[in-house]
């Protein structure tokens, strides 16, 4: 067995849990599960997570740092908060196909998961976005894009409510992938508008 080096271990880990989490749900994998899918033995595994739980919160946590970084990089060029909700939608789909396994452990947890540790990390992980998506929505009402009698919070949470609601569809019911969530943010777009 390679050795790794302590940070290579925690993210190979991390990419293993990953992946056993989004196979049979949070609740139902075990640490012996992800030990062996990585090659290493459960004391191993102990050395860089205490528990299952610390597994999920560091998921979880580098999910929202990798999409957070990667949607800031998406609208640093965009002039306008119109242009960065829509240049995100633009984005969301391929966003999602590359982090399927993360989206699969995150809604399956937040649909089944009643741990409150968990439940924790992922309220703060929607609270980020929520936050990133309200600066976008204050900046547009102070640019004179977006109605100011609007609360900001409202239309950031239809936008999460949108991109959980198109991941949970696309990501297991690929029939209906005809739905565009790109329609979906303009008819949220025109309601912001005065």
């Amino acid at each position: 067995m390679h050795r790794l080096k302590a940070p290579q271990r925690r993210e190979q880990l991390i990419e293993v849990a990953t992946k056993i989490f989004a196979k049979w749900g949070y609740s139902a994998a075990t640490t012996a599960e992800i030990a062996d899918a990585a090659g290493v033995t459960e004391p191993i595994l102990y050395r860089h997570f205490t528990s299952k739980q610390d597994m999920f919160v560091a998921i979880t946590r580098a999910m929202s740092e990798q999409t957070l970084r990667r949607w800031h990089e998406l609208i640093e060029r965009s002039s306008s908060s119109t242009e960065k909700i829509r240049t995100i939608a633009r984005q969301f789909p391929n966003h999602l196909r590359a982090n399927e396994n993360a989206y699969h452990v995150i809604h399956g947890a937040l649909a089944s998961s009643r741990d409150r540790r968990v439940l924790a990390v992922i309220k703060e992980h929607y609270s980020e976005i929520e936050r990133f998506f309200r600066k976008i929505i204050t900046d547009g009402q102070k640019a004179g894009e977006f109605s100011k009698d609007l609360d900001p919070e409202v239309p950031a949470w239809q936008l999460i409510n949108i991109g959980i609601g198109y991941a949970m569809i696309a990501l297991n019911l690929q029939q209906f992938e005809h739905f565009s969530v790109e329609d979906a943010i303009e008819f949220i777009l025109r309601g912001l508008k005065k």
